[in-house]
């Protein structure tokens, strides 16, 4: 489910601030690649980063970021029931689930515990951007493959 509405998606160059983006994953390495692609995107900013769910609580009382990118499987409390307590506390914040699990099993219970979004970590960067500029409209995110599976689940019941 391509969100191209606005053409590339992006801020035009001085008319807004970045957004500010929280990184979710436990997964230094995997951070570090992402905060480099946000970093090389003018209208996006890293505002935190976390690698388990205590450190989500500790980002968050500091600043809420517009959006939070997050991993589901996380040590101690998976990311399906930190976005539960995430949408409890901070209902207006965008959440775009990036994980390596199988969308079709994951990316319904994401959505359903109050995610915008739901995208695979193997998509390439420009994906992964796009996908967060979607989400920062306000619109919701999936896959094409899992926007036909969920469409073929809805038209059968």
């Amino acid at each position: 489910m391509r969100c191209e509405k606005n053409g590339t998606g992006g801020a035009a160059a001085g008319t807004a601030a970045p957004k500010k983006i929280m990184i979710v994953d436990d997964h230094p390495l995997v951070r570090e690649g992402i905060v480099t692609l946000i970093r090389s995107t003018p209208d996006l900013q890293v505002s935190a980063e976390a690698g388990n769910a205590e450190e989500v609580v500790q980002a968050l009382a500091r600043e809420v970021p517009d959006l939070m990118l997050l991993d589901i499987a996380l040590p101690e409390k998976n990311g399906i029931d930190l976005l539960k307590d995430i949408r409890d506390r901070h209902p207006r914040m965008h959440v775009l689930v990036l994980s390596m699990h199988e969308e079709t099993v994951y990316a319904e219970r994401a959505l359903r515990a109050g995610a915008h979004g739901y995208i695979m970590k193997q998509e390439p960067g420009l994906k992964v951007i796009e996908a967060i500029r979607c989400v920062l409209r306000g619109e919701l995110y999936v896959s094409p493959t899992i926007a036909a599976h969920m469409l073929k689940q809805y038209v059968s019941n």
